[in-house]
């Protein structure tokens, strides 16, 4: 029995969906130079003394250029926890989603990428729910599909995006 030994960390991520019900995804190799790629929501590791909203807002920033602010009392979504590596490091990593409504038709540009980023990520595309739920790409988290319709069917609408713009 083996046991990961990667690097504690907390991420904060978001489910970004239009009002189409579309969600904004990233499609990144699993490490620099794999041919192994997915897809995941923008989002990444908490820095500092920061909080989870202020993490997912400003990861979304940095790899999207869309300003979402989250309500204070915003709650996660969903929460897993994951482990991987990346560019020769371990990663034992517990994701925090959150879920935010922005206007439909937004473009994305990244603001901010990191080296890494700027390896790995292949391109953003905005998913309708049933084309990716029917798609055999590899989707992280494996669920998104019906923890978005969960929370969309139970009106989860108190992360409301605020401020969505270049």
């Amino acid at each position: 029995m083996s046991t990961f030994t990667g690097r504690p960390r907390t991420a904060a991520r978001m489910f970004v969906i239009d009002r189409q019900e579309r969600v904004l995804l990233m499609h990144e190799r699993r490490d620099i130079g794999s041919v192994e790629s997915h897809w995941i929501t923008p989002g990444g590791g908490v820095e500092g003394d920061e909080s989870l909203i202020a993490a997912a807002s400003r990861e979304v920033y940095e790899e999207t250029g869309l300003r979402i602010s989250l309500a204070p009392n915003s709650q996660p979504i969903f929460v897993e926890r994951v482990q991987f590596s990346i560019a020769g490091r371990s990663y034992d990593q517990t994701n925090h989603y959150f879920l935010a409504r922005v206007a439909d038709g937004l473009a994305v540009e990244p603001a901010a990428h990191t080296e890494i980023e700027r390896l790995v990520v292949i391109e953003h595309r905005w998913w309708e729910l049933a084309e990716l739920e029917a798609s055999t790409v590899i989707r992280e988290p494996v669920a998104m599909v019906e923890v978005i319709r969960k929370a969309l069917h139970a009106g989860d609408e108190g992360n409301q995006a605020n401020g969505v713009g270049p």
